[in-house]
C-alpha cells in the first residue's frame, strides 16, 4: 500500500506544475513509475518531431539522421555510451541551440540504457548523469531545453545526491527521473 501511495504522489507531482507544458496531453503519464510515468509513449520519430515542433514553434528544419551523424554529433567519447540504445534520431534547431538531437529509443532499450548508465557510474566509467532529457521511449539531447521548455526529466543515478522532491522512480533501482532546474 505505501508503494501505491508513493506512486500516486509521484504522478500528482509530475502533473502539478503550473507551467503550460504540463497541460500538454503528451505529458500525461502512461504509468506510475519508470519511463511510463514521464509521458505518453513515443515509438515513431515523426511523432516526436511533430510534438517538439508544436510545443516550441520551432524545429521545422528537422532532418532524420544516420548512425554516422550520431557519432559525429556526440563525439568519440560519448557515442559508445548512447549509440546501441538509439532506434532512430533527427536533428533540428530550437533556440538557443543551433542543433539538438531528438532520439527515439530502440524497443526495450530505454530501460537497458538506464541499467547501463547506473552500472557505469558505480564502476567509475561515467562521472556524471546523462545530460539528455527523457520522456517515455524518447529523449532530447539538449537537457535544459527538454526540462524547461518541454517538461521532460533528467535521469539521475547513485552514487551522487538524488533530489529529495519532484522525482519519479526510474526503471532501475538507484535511479530517478527528476526535473532539476525546472521552475517548480
Amino acid at each position: 500500500m505505501p508503494r501505491l501511495a508513493a506512486a500516486l504522489l509521484a504522478t500528482a507531482l509530475l502533473t502539478a506544475c503550473s507551467s503550460g507544458h504540463h497541460q500538454d496531453p503528451m505529458l500525461i503519464p502512461a504509468g506510475s513509475t519508470g519511463a511510463a510515468a514521464l509521458s505518453q509513449p513515443v515509438t515513431e520519430l515523426d511523432s516526436l518531431v511533430r510534438w517538439v515542433e508544436k510545443t516550441t514553434d520551432e524545429c521545422g528544419d528537422a532532418e532524420p539522421a544516420t548512425e554516422e551523424d550520431l557519432a559525429e554529433y556526440l563525439g568519440p567519447t560519448r557515442f559508445p555510451w548512447y549509440a546501441e540504445y538509439v532506434g532512430s534520431w533527427a536533428t533540428c534547431a530550437v533556440r538557443p541551440y543551433d542543433k539538438i538531437g531528438l532520439v527515439v529509443f530502440a524497443p526495450g532499450a530505454q530501460a537497458a540504457f538506464q541499467r547501463s548508465w547506473a552500472a557505469a557510474l558505480k564502476q567509475g566509467e561515467a562521472r556524471s548523469n546523462p545530460d539528455w532529457a527523457f520522456g517515455n521511449g524518447f529523449a532530447v539531447t539538449a537537457g535544459p531545453l527538454g526540462v524547461e521548455r518541454l517538461g521532460l526529466r533528467y535521469l539521475m543515478c547513485e552514487p551522487g545526491e538524488l533530489p529529495a522532491t519532484g522525482t519519479v522512480p526510474s526503471d532501475v533501482d538507484g535511479c530517478v527521473f527528476a526535473a532539476v532546474g525546472h521552475h517548480e
